[in-house]
């Protein structure tokens, strides 16, 4: 999953704020080539922020744990694209809008023949995770003592495992999976999406100790704006649905 990290002076209103930002890997919400960040999340958090008057300085990629952990000892002012979990409100405020929903499903190899319909269909089976994610508290309990379970340190290593015959099944967000799938050519691999792991929403979130809730209130008022204009469904049709075509 994609982070990004803002590291900004709160001067004058009148002033511009400077933002410096790093984030992760995660096609198609974002993607790094170089020392250029693309993808949705990353197009919609610029678009939002320039019309609060945010400037950016800079962009680095970090691992999406590592940046977890910047949240959490107070080293990132914000971070996206982040799913909502109890334990982040502790140091982090959640806008009260989404970037964007986002469908979480399991893959396999269509030669396995495997499905899935209940979490009993993983019984036994190897399951390939991602430390850090935030998968529901029922499905990570019920993995961690019914499978065997492994963790990896990204989604495209999952990939790569499953394309081997490592691992059973992986569970993966969907859009970012086929972007995966179709990178690295392995069509072999499909997902099972008529019955999902779970619906979730990306959120860009900003840590407590150094951005004041007005500014997330600011940031809530004009993402919500933007997500109704024709310019939100354009990026949307950009970088998602060729993907799932």
């Amino acid at each position: 999953m994609a982070a990004i990290l803002a590291s900004f002076s709160v001067a004058a209103t009148a002033q511009r704020l400077s933002l410096g930002v790093i984030c992760d890997r995660w096609p198609p919400y974002q993607i790094v080539e170089g020392n250029q960040i693309s993808g949705f999340s990353a197009e919609i958090v610029k678009m939002v922020f320039e019309r609060m008057n945010i400037e950016f300085v800079s962009m680095k990629a970090y691992p999406w744990n590592r940046a977890i952990k910047m949240m959490g000892n107070g080293t990132a002012d914000a971070l996206f694209s982040a799913n909502y979990t109890k334990d982040r409100t502790e140091f982090a405020y959640y806008p009260k809008g989404t970037i964007v929903d986002s469908p979480w499903v399991m893959w396999v190899r269509k030669e396995s023949g495997l499905k899935f319909e209940s979490l009993n269909d993983l019984i036994g089976k190897r399951v390939g995770m991602v430390r850090g994610y935030s998968y529901t508290s029922d499905f990570r309990d019920f993995i961690r003592t019914h499978t065997l379970f492994e963790e990896v340190a990204s989604d495209e290593q999952n990939f790569r495992k499953l394309n081997g015959g490592r691992v059973h099944y992986i569970v993966a967000e969907l859009r970012n999976g086929a972007h995966i799938v179709r990178s690295l050519g392995f069509d072999g691999i499909i997902p099972l999406d008529k019955d999902p792991v779970k619906f979730d929403g990306l959120y860009l979130i900003f840590n407590k100790r150094n951005v004041p809730r007005s500014l997330v209130d600011q940031f809530s008022v004009e993402l919500g704006k933007l997500k109704q204009e024709p310019v939100y469904k354009a990026l949307y049709e950009k970088y998602f649905l060729l993907q799932l075509n």
